[in-house]
């Protein structure tokens, strides 16, 4: 519906868009969302057929409002501003995306700009900062995402209406900051969207579809905070929505979505909203204050309040007098437990709490509502900061994600780094400018220059009587903790996966126990949200679960982008190399558990908890032997779970001809191995009797020139000596077997038995099953020294205590030569750490495992609809927050190649990209004993994913009974000339 207030009128003629095919009348400026709202429609998109969704955050963070615009898909309704004749769909296209995103860049690199200083968000903080440096000469970018400056806080009235006469003293104050900030000649970039942090002086931004690269002196982030969910049956109902959209849509747009709202949570911010809805003749039903009221044992806070800010009090007493006045209960003490409605929200239920957060018995009662707006406190958006490895601290507030650590004038951990605002502690509007104040001074005196009529003593005591203000304010709005305990199962947690609490309480029982794990196995946090709602309530069922401690580094890792993006816009040719680079393997376990264990026997000791470790210990306790595994981390967690999950038969381009290690020999050694594992992987999902999603479909290395198919003709000559299947196709055939790759391809190499296999699934499969025959897991156990014993076997000390061990398996993958150095030998094993990238669901676009005869990809489809993208890119070490992570180069070129072979990608948004390990020997693997260290053996390979079950197959034949059905001795340490270092015979 339409609000209503005497002084605020439309800007414009109306027009008209287009929804499902129905006919929406809308203003120019305004949001879809907005135009939507106005017509009561709350149902915006569908996540199932049948399962409606709307809007929830109201300011581009969650995602659940994405529709399709004009055959564009994943726009955000709240972001995106109405076009006459547009058209907008609520469902998912069925068929490949018919026009890019975006064009496709026809420079070589995106557009570089250099700045004194940038500035992330426009709100309070991030203009106030700006402003101060502008003032004193440096110069200044701030990039903002939303169509109007001011943030959350300042809420502008959006153009599509005009405001007579005097603005409120909030919009005022906003415009006075904002003119100030441009007079300054500070640069502001609207609707730009920051994709990634790589460096301080590295940040790559979307901006109208285009590609740039900011390379600032100094960086201040001031990105605000989303607001807090606090989940319960049916809160994914459309009509269930934050307060800040609910705000946003009533003061920015004049509008909101329903004839009876109903505002619940805990905050002051919520009586703001209830009160300006009613003032603009909004019908506001019940405001529900989780809180207790207010009563003489807080007379001391309130005081504090008065004494301090009493102008902001009596906003407080106004508003309460104007639900009075308008007889709009406000009910404290109470939460709301569940929401009811079949394609939008019809009602909800409610139950008084006690002091501990406990619902009380008979309390509770149905409120009818077609509106329900939740405002339960905020989260600081803290992604880009942390991707630059800024030091975090634990938030106290449930259901919250770390946040950055600071000084008083908004440093960092990180040179340069300042973050400011609700983005680095939460306080208001007041605290914010005042720190980002702070922080434009403190940048300046990095860069040399000096601000003028900068009292900083003055700024640190407005701060302090501010956050004074605020501890008295939440003092009074202290409401009871809040649990996930009480909640049932069929709650869901992750909006985007549709991931319940059932699901994850399960997996927590059967040991899947971390926020990493659970990701990987139930891809809970993997949409295109990518874990902004859910990573909270996540990180806090796992601590009510184990009763292990919440840990900084516990958390989902951040990951680029940090927002979806148009792949079309990141698509730069880069040269290509052979092979892959070699790089440091530093030690990157984070271990949950770490408490020391009393000495422990066995028979076989595997080191190594990825896909080869839990594969040899499926196999070794199946053949009787007495196994344990232990791992320095937790299971699949490293090169293993980063895994794309490429299941190869044929040669990569890069091992065989020019590029190849050893002259590709021993690479072509290893051409057996291939079918037998995967038959192995079929194997042991029938075993399993669960789906490792493994699909083989066959293998395609495409050609785009004729050199590049007479590289093919070789090397299938060379595969079909070694019994592989492999046919080269013409482009017709290609065309006809995979129909939506480039017609600019002229031919390719196909192999039947290649495919795919989910690798954030199999291991844990596998795992199951290995535990099922007797073998033991121990994670948290780092391996620090090993030593032969007199009577035979091995002393191995580890981070957790001592094992004795007849017989010892080095299966650490990339770092096995380090275990190798620990008895005296030289398993000459590199690390390569190599990026990933996946996209957002698609239609089935390809159905093969696809490579290129002449540049680095590895390209698939999975079950879920993603694509995956990889090829051997390579990644980097950020030391600052200890894990590999993608560069902006790797990125950039991966997509190129990837888009050139299936133009479809054009359409739709890279989600996320990741590093793995890959293993770099010398194309084969090494696998078994090692002369003169009798009982210790290795089983080490490249292209692990796909060679892990015929490996560790082949050695447990070895070790159980003295031979195995392959040949290994192509595969032997001994074949290295300088394998042996200091061993005594």
């Amino acid at each position: 519906m339409e609000l209503k207030s005497p002084n605020i009128t439309p800007a414009g003629d109306r027009l008209t868009i287009w929804f499902d095919g129905k006919a929406v009348p809308a203003l120019p400026d305004e949001t879809i969302a907005a135009a939507l709202a106005r017509q009561n429609i709350v149902a915006i998109r569908e996540e199932t057929p049948g399962e409606k969704r709307g809007l929830w955050c109201g300011m581009g963070a969650c995602y659940e409002c994405v529709v399709q615009v004009d055959g564009k898909g994943s726009q955000r309704s709240c972001m995106t501003l109405v076009q006459d004749g547009m058209q907008v769909h609520s469902q998912r296209a069925d068929q490949p995306p018919a026009i890019p995103l975006t064009s496709v860049p026809a420079n070589i690199a995106p557009e570089t700009r250099e700045y004194d200083l940038l500035v992330l968000g426009a709100g309070p903080a991030g203009l106030s900062a700006a402003r101060v440096a502008a003032s004193a000469g440096a110069t200044v970018l701030v990039i903002d995402e939303r169509p109007q400056s001011g943030g959350q806080f300042f809420k502008p009235l959006a153009p599509s209406h005009t405001l007579h006469g005097k603005a409120p003293q909030q919009w005022h104050d906003g415009e006075q900051l904002l003119s100030a900030t441009l007079a300054a000649g500070v640069e502001i970039l609207q609707q730009a969207t920051v994709w990634a942090a790589f460096s301080a002086q590295e940040i790559g931004v979307i901006w109208r579809d285009t590609s740039l690269l900011i390379r600032p002196k100094q960086l201040i982030i001031a990105t605000g905070a989303y607001e807090r969910p606090v989940p319960f049956p049916g809160w994914t109902l459309p009509g269930v929505m934050t307060t800040g959209a609910g705000q946003t849509l009533a003061k920015a747009y004049r509008v909101i979505p329903g004839e009876k709202v109903v505002v619940s949570g805990n905050g002051p911010l919520n009586l703001q909203f209830a009160a300006e809805l009613v003032a603009s003749e909004g019908q506001v039903v019940e405001v529900l204050e989780r809180a207790a009221k207010p009563g003489i044992r807080l007379l001391r806070q309130i005081l504090t309040m008065t004494k301090v800010a009493p102008e902001l009090l009596l906003k407080g007493q106004h508003y309460l007098s104007i639900l009075k006045k308008n007889r709009v209960p406000v009910s404290w003490g109470y939460e709301v437990v569940a929401a009811h409605g079949q394609d939008r929200l019809e009602r909800i239920t409610v139950m008084r709490v006690d002091a501990a957060g406990q619902r009380i018995p008979g309390s509770s009662r149905e409120i009818s509502c077609d509106v329900l707006c939740l405002g339960h406190g905020f989260i600081p958006s803290t992604d880009l900061a942390r991707s630059l490895g800024c030091e975090q601290q634990l938030a106290s507030t449930p259901f919250s994600t770390p946040t950055i650590k600071t000084d008083a004038e908004g440093a960092t951990s990180v040179p340069g780094v300042y973050v400011v605002g609700d983005g680095a502690r939460l306080g208001g509007a007041q605290i914010a400018q005042a720190r980002g104040q702070l922080a434009g001074y403190r940048a300046l005196s990095a860069l040399g220059k000096t601000a003028s009529g900068i009292d900083t003593h003055k700024l640190k005591k407005q701060v302090a009587r501010a956050e004074s203000f605020q501890q008295a304010l939440w003092q009074v709005y202290q409401a009871p903790p809040v649990t996930l305990q009480a909640q049932p199962d069929e709650t869901v947690i992750c909006r985007c996966e549709n991931i319940t609490l059932g699901r994850l309480r399960s997996a927590i029982r059967q040991g899947i126990d971390t926020p990493a794990a659970l990701k990987r196995n139930l891809r809970v946090g993997m949409g295109l949200c990518q874990g902004r709602t859910c990573a909270g309530m996540v990180a806090q069922l796992v601590s009510e679960m184990t009763r292990r401690q919440h840990h900084t580094a516990g958390f989902y890792a951040p990951r680029f982008p940090v927002r979806p993006v148009p792949i079309a816009a990141l698509t730069f040719e880069k040269q290509e190399w052979g092979g892959h680079k070699p790089a440091i393997t530093p030690n990157l376990a984070r271990p949950v558990e770490n408490s020391p264990i009393a000495p422990q026997k066995t028979d076989v000791l595997v080191i190594g908890g990825g896909v080869m470790g839990n594969c040899l210990g499926y196999y070794l306790a199946a053949g009787g032997a007495d196994t344990l595994v232990v791992e320095r981390d937790d299971i699949n967690l490293q090169a293993s779970g980063a895994n794309a999950g490429s299941l190869h038969v044929q040669l990569l381009s890069f091992d065989f001809g020019a590029k190849a290690e050893q002259g590709g020999g021993p690479a072509a050694q290893t051409l057996p191995l291939g079918p037998l594992s995967v038959r192995l992987w079929q194997e042991l999902e029938a075993a399993s009797g669960e789906s490792l999603e493994i699909k083989i479909t066959g293998g395609l290395m495409v050609a785009e020139t004729a050199q590049e198919m007479r590289f093919l003709e070789q090397k299938i000559a060379l595969e079909r000596r070694f019994g592989i299947d492999a046919t080269l196709l013409d482009a017709s055939e290609l065309a006809r077997l995979s129909p939506h790759l480039s017609p600019q391809l002229i031919g390719a190499e196909f192999c039947p038995m290649e495919g795919k296999i989910n690798p954030l699934r199999a291991t844990y499969v596998v795992n199951k099953l290995a535990r099922a025959q007797g073998a033991r897991f121990q994670r948290g156990t780092d391996v620090t020294a090993i030593e032969r014993m007199t009577h035979g076997g091995y002393r191995v000390q580890t981070s957790r205590g001592v094992i004795e061990a007849q017989r010892v398996i080095n299966a650490a993958g990339a770092w096995a030569a380090k275990v190798g150095e620990m008895v005296g030998i030289n398993v000459p094993v590199k690390g390569a750490p190599l990026q990933m990238i996946v996209t957002e669901r698609a239609v089935p676009l390809v159905d093969h495992l696809i490579a290129h005869a002449g540049r680095h990809l590895s390209l698939k489809q999975t079950a879920h609809g993603s694509l995956l993208i990889g090829g051997g890119w390579s990644a980097q070490f950020n030391p600052a927050m200890r894990l590999n992570q993608p560069c902006r180069e790797s990125i950039e070129g991966n997509l190129w190649v990837a888009n050139r072979v299936l133009p479809a990608l054009s359409g739709l948004h890279m989600v996320r990209s990741w590093a793995g390990m890959n293993i770099n020997i010398d194309g084969a693997p090494i696998i078994g004993d090692v002369p003169g260290l009798p009982g210790f053996y290795n089983a080490v390979t490249s292209n692990g994913y796909t060679l892990s079950p015929v490996v560790a197959h082949s050695l447990a034949q070895l070790i159980l009974r003295g031979s195995s059905d392959i040949d290994l001795s192509p595969f032997h340490l001994s074949r290295f000339d300088n394998h042996r270092t200091a061993v005594n015979e």
